[in-house]
């Protein structure tokens, strides 16, 4: 098609129904990946959000217009993006589905537009229907506008690992998991008995007036039932055995592999969206674990007591079968529909939960400016929005849920009443059609059990969606061949280092060499946004480099498992985050076995012991989420838990900004004794002036180097900063 050509696939006239597959967006940057995602899913190529923007290379602040045009073309399509009033959309005059620009630097996909509405696919929400005003008041001016070109077309995607996973951990129980079925055949063979007997009770004991068949008929019944309570009970030990180990197995999966991911993954994501995504770990695990797992043992008796209705009465099978299917048709048919409100339940849930705990988070700030009640106001719209979602997924879940109602209702009278017509046409006696009743009624049991366990399944679908997003997400250098890290002396290398958020970002830095021999002190400075804390996460191996790399003692870092690297470093950083528990607790986070001799000793490098001895409980003061330490404090417990670590490589950035001069000077005098390479990010001068070598950034450039004195002397942008805060002889700001 040429766009604007009006080809097959440019659906312009009004009310032409099109429909892309809903994706939703991983992250806070992801609408215009997500969005994409669902123009390729229309012309058959199917990708999750987080696929095209690992794909396009997007960064932390998503894609862009022109970039979305771009990426579109990568994968085949044809696309451009044009400026339009909203009347050309509205009057059918855009090739649809199309991609908008919103307000709020967000975008949704227009679907199909009517005289009344128009339907757009919100990656954070799901279908919407707005009016036209509602539409034209929220579009910005921009539409990309898409046709078939070249893509290659590629079928849903295999299933991710979170089932896969969960079918692992089942046949890892194999032992269990075979008692379990044993068991569950087992009920179905004594079940199978009660119905039986009562068919024999009414077409020979009654009739007859036998009473030895009488207690024989008794004594089967007390024999099934005892069997039948023994075996449930021998099952549902079995059944709790087998949840405990799964949900153990899950749970470690989650956790393992949500530490396990890249910084990038966290920064996409806000601290509400983050929560909620491992709240869905717990849905998923309840999920697995309880009604779903018991459905699925179920599921053999159902289809055992269908066997049986088929062959011994046909009429009855097909009726139990019709039940099944028209109950299974209903839920097939709902799904969809369920599983959007539930994303969209979800995605404003965890809006709402994210405000309230980044107000809870920065309550001092809140409290000092005054802001109380413009936050409280956002989290009150922000709930009301959730609830408003939560209720129309409740209103759609009762419908479903009155309707099946009414079938389980229905299938007892209905069975009944074909049984009493075989009865009548003498094709049946009695006894058989109460015996097969009460085997079609137990049946239905296990049947129900399933189709719940399906309504579970559409209701998890936006927690599985969810889910899967921490357990799809490739890990920290996922396909590299790794070797666990030597033990360093500290001398590090860069070469040719640079590194910008995505391809189309600006370069945040580039083109740095250094070299740092092991055991010196190191200092980086210049202007807010020169890249410093850029380059320290670069050391770190927190995020990876654009170009060039960084070697330790020589080897280069990217052949070395981070984690065994990052086990060798101290990191003190401005903003220190302290758990709850007791102080020695957080000291020894990176050693916890370590003595509380040690602990002491690495608070005293951090003169902070004094004022630890000085509190009624010592060391064993339980903070909680920092509370009742002061900003220095906080500052000082950091640098003793890194000391304590006994690092080769320390990194300070901004590490005593809170401390007073003399303070200061006592720390970085104990940290200067001790035999490790230094990295230390400062503003003040007293800090860094007796650096062996001083590193000037400016523009992701690194401008100077040298020592306090030589840099002073050559009058550059060193000198410009000491300059601006002071004079050089005296304390200053850097």
């Amino acid at each position: 098609m040429v766009l604007g050509g009006g080809g097959e696939d440019a659906h312009r006239a009004r009310g032409v129904a099109v429909s892309v597959p809903v994706v939703v967006q991983d992250g806070l940057t992801d609408c215009g990946a997500a969005c994409l995602a669902m123009i390729l899913g229309h012309h058959g190529h199917r990708a999750t959000a987080g696929e095209v923007a690992d794909e396009m290379g997007a960064g932390r602040d998503g894609l862009t217009a022109l970039a979305l045009v771009q990426a579109a073309r990568r994968y085949g399509l044809q696309a451009r993006g044009v400026g339009a009033p909203a009347e050309r959309i509205l009057d059918g005059g855009a090739a649809l589905p199309a991609i908008v620009h919103w307000t709020g630097n967000h975008f949704v996909v227009v679907e199909r537009v009517t005289r009344q509405v128009v339907h757009v696919v919100d990656p954070a929400r799901g279908r919407r229907r707005l009016t036209h005003a509602e539409f034209a008041d929220r579009y910005s001016g921009v539409v990309l506008e898409f046709g078939c070109g070249t893509v290659e077309p590629r079928a849903r995607a295999a299933r991710g690992p979170w089932s896969s996973r969960v079918l692992e951990m089942m046949l890892g129980n194999r032992a269990l998991l075979a008692g379990v079925v044993f068991a569950s055949l087992a009920l179905q063979s004594v079940g199978m008995a009660l119905p039986l007997t009562a068919g024999v009770l009414v077409d020979h004991v009654i009739p007859d007036a036998d009473l030895t068949l009488w207690w024989v008929v008794v004594a089967v019944v007390s024999v099934a039932v005892a069997a039948y309570l023994a075996t449930a009970l021998v099952r549902s030990a079995l059944l709790v055995r087998l949840r405990t180990r799964i949900d153990t197995d899950l749970t470690a999966t989650v956790v393992d592999r949500l530490m396990r991911l890249p910084l990038g993954w966290f920064t996409r994501r806000g601290t509400g969206d983050v929560t909620a995504r491992i709240a869905s770990a717990g849905a998923l695990r309840e999920l697995v674990t309880g009604p779903v797992l018991a459905a699925l043992l179920d599921a053999p008796i159902a289809v055992g007591y269908i066997v049986v209705l088929l062959w011994w009465s046909p009429l009855l099978g097909v009726g139990v079968c019709v039940f099944a299917l028209v109950q299974a048709a209903l839920l097939l048919a709902t799904a969809g529909r369920v599983t959007e409100t539930g994303h969209r339940e979800l995605a404003s849930a965890a809006a709402a939960e994210g405000s309230l705990i980044e107000a809870v988070s920065g309550i001092e700030t809140v409290k000092a400016s005054g802001a109380e009640d413009a936050v409280a106001a956002r989290w009150a719209w922000l709930f009301e929005v959730s609830i408003r979602d939560a209720a129309a997924g409740a209103r759609l879940q009762g419908r479903l849920d009155a309707v099946l109602q009414a079938l389980r209702v229905a299938a007892p009278a209905v069975l009944i009443s074909l049984g009493a017509l075989q009865v009548v046409a003498g094709t049946r006696s009695l006894g058989d059609m109460i015996a097969l009743n009460g085997i079609a009624l137990a049946a239905l049991a296990p049947i129900g059990s399933l189709v719940g366990a399906l309504q579970r399944l559409q209701i998890a679908g936006a927690h599985l969606r969810r889910l899967g997003d921490i357990l799809d997400a490739p890990p920290e250098q996922h396909g590299v061949d790794t070797r666990p890290a030597p033990v360093l002396r500290g001398a590090i290398t860069v070469r040719g280092l640079g590194f910008r958020y995505d391809p189309r970002a600006p370069w945040v830095l580039r083109d740095l060499d250094l070299d740092v021999p092991a055991g010196s002190t190191v200092a980086l400075v210049g202007r807010s946004g020169s890249g410093k804390s850029t380059l320290a996460r670069l050391l770190l191996g927190l995020v990876p480099p654009t170009d060039g790399g960084v070697a330790y003692d020589g080897v280069d870092a990217a052949t070395l498992d981070v984690r065994s690297l990052r086990a060798q470093f101290g990191v003190v950083t401005q903003e220190c985050a302290l758990l709850t528990g007791s102080i020695a607790d957080n000291i020894a986070l990176c050693r916890p076995a370590a003595s509380r001799a040690d602990v002491v000793a690495a608070a005293r490098i951090a003169c902070l012991d004094t004022e630890i001895d000085a509190m009624p409980m010592g060391y064993d003061t339980v903070l909680r989420d920092g509370g009742g330490l002061s900003g220095g404090q906080q500052q000082r417990l950091a640098i003793a838990r890194a000391v304590l670590a006994d690092p080769r490589i320390v990194l300070l950035d901004e590490a005593t900004s809170a401390l007073d001069s003399v303070t200061e000077a006592s720390v970085t005098a104990n940290l200067a004794e001790l035999d490790q390479t230094r990295i230390v990010i400062a503003h003040r001068l007293s800090t860094i002036r007796d650096a062996d070598l001083i590193v000037v950034l400016d523009g992701g450039r690194i401008v100077e180097r040298g020592n306090h004195d030589s840099l002073l002397a050559a009058a550059g942008v060193y000198a410009d900063l000491v300059r601006a805060q002071g004079h050089a002889g005296a304390p200053s700001q850097i």
